[in-house]
């Protein structure tokens, strides 16, 4: 019988060294521009918030390796718990007196972000009850069930409101379900009920805001759509970015313009204007719009490697593991994690440059954020776990 420390050198050998590598370059890369963007915070306390992203950087580490060495097929066992103990914390969040509302959104919990861990747990519940290779399951009453899995938790982070966070649990739960191919006509009608929903919402915002539309009319179409008036301001900006530049589109229009201005090279490390100068509100340059400083300071040169080190060192490397894995389960895992990791990448990214309307989700392992800079860690920790465990004959045994 081999030695633990054997045993243990044998599965840190087959961890993905490139998945690793880049993990670790972008949280760097991360911690670095965190703190260039603080440079001009007010107070010492705010110009040190990369020290925190530091320090949960570290502990990410940590939880990440301790998932990578830990067979997925013996923790997702536990998905079940896992996933009763987001809702309940979910639930929790929106308690007043225990919940903590910051900036007119309740989505604290003892200094934590329920939302963030919440789509982990979607993710490992989802994988755990379709990898057990139950034909029952793959039907309508499995496209139900897993429906209802996705819209509960979905549900109360919409409460918070949190609509970002809400929206990439969509394409994540329907890639997983078409992976495990899971009643295809009925996953193609959810995905054009979906791209009808989106164009139905872009269309009634335009049509309420468009000049020359009635205030009642508005009004009225406003109130069809059921969304929360700063996201109809989100939308307003999107469908009209030059209408108010000064206001509810400032954000995104200086966004524009750091972006724009970094040239073919950028300015050099720390010497972005547009945060400096305050042009770039500080309260949005260190998370959602992190983006726009890498990119003024590095320029299109930088900006362009940013994105090939998500393409070529997070997400390739994610589905070459799922492809190798033996079992569904391990293969669901990837495409969940992967997939996650592609919306919160081209929806952060997309917003800055006004590709898609702002909804607030941040960029992985860039953008300031202690809970989500644990989750993407443990999602790494996710993929890594498959990597070294999921190519061993034990992986096509049922459970």
């Amino acid at each position: 019988m081999e030695s633990w420390h054997k045993q243990l050198w044998g599965k840190v050998r087959r961890l993905n060294w490139a998945l690793l590598g880049t993990t670790l370059v972008l949280t760097a890369i991360g911690i670095l521009f965190v703190k260039s963007a603080c440079s001009a915070r007010e107070t010492e306390e705010l110009r040190a918030l990369w020290v925190g992203q530091l320090e949960f950087a570290g502990i990410g580490v940590l939880f990440m390796m301790a998932l990578a060495l830990w067979d997925y097929r013996r923790w997702t066992r536990l998905s079940p718990w896992v996933y009763l103990g987001m809702l309940v914390a979910l639930v929790l969040v929106l308690i007043p007196g225990i919940g903590v509302e910051r900036m007119g959104a309740r989505r604290w919990l003892f200094g934590l972000q329920p939302s963030e861990p919440a789509k982990l747990a979607v993710i490992m519940m989802l994988a755990w009850l379709l990898g057990r290779g139950r034909e029952e399951i793959r039907g309508v009453r499995g496209l139900f069930i897993c429906g209802m899995l996705a819209l509960i938790p979905a549900a109360l982070i919409l409460a918070e409101p949190d609509l970002g966070t809400a929206l990439v649990l969509g394409p994540t739960v329907l890639a997983m379900l078409f992976s495990a191919k899971i009643s295809p006509k009925l996953l193609g009608v959810g995905v054009l009920t979906m791209v009808l929903l989106a164009g139905y919402e872009t269309t009634m915002v335009r049509v309420a805001l468009a000049e020359g539309t009635p205030p009642e009319r508005s009004e009225r179409l406003l109130r069809w759509t059921g969304l929360r008036d700063h996201q109809i301001r989100r939308m307003e900006t999107f469908l009209y970015p030059m209408r108010d530049r000064q206001g509810s589109g400032y954000n995104a229009y200086q966004s524009e313009v750091a972006v724009g201005s970094g040239g073919p090279w950028g300015k050099g490390y720390g010497k972005g204007v547009q945060h400096r100068l305050g042009y770039l509100p500080a309260k949005v340059s260190v998370n959602d719009f992190i983006f726009p400083v890498v990119a003024e300071e590095t320029g299109f040169a930088g900006a362009t490697a940013l994105i090939g080190l998500y393409f070529f060192g997070i997400l390739l490397p994610g589905v070459i593991i799922g492809h190798r894995c033996l079992d569904d389960t391990g293969r669901l895992l990837c495409v969940g994690v992967v997939t996650l990791l592609f919306c919160h990448v081209f929806i952060n990214i997309g917003m800055t440059v006004r590709i898609v309307p702002i909804t607030g989700l941040p960029l992985p392992f860039i953008s300031q954020g202690g809970t989500f800079m644990l989750v993407m860690m443990m999602a790494m920790g996710v993929l890594q776990s498959v990597a070294v465990h999921g190519r061993s004959t034990e992986a096509v045994f049922r459970h």
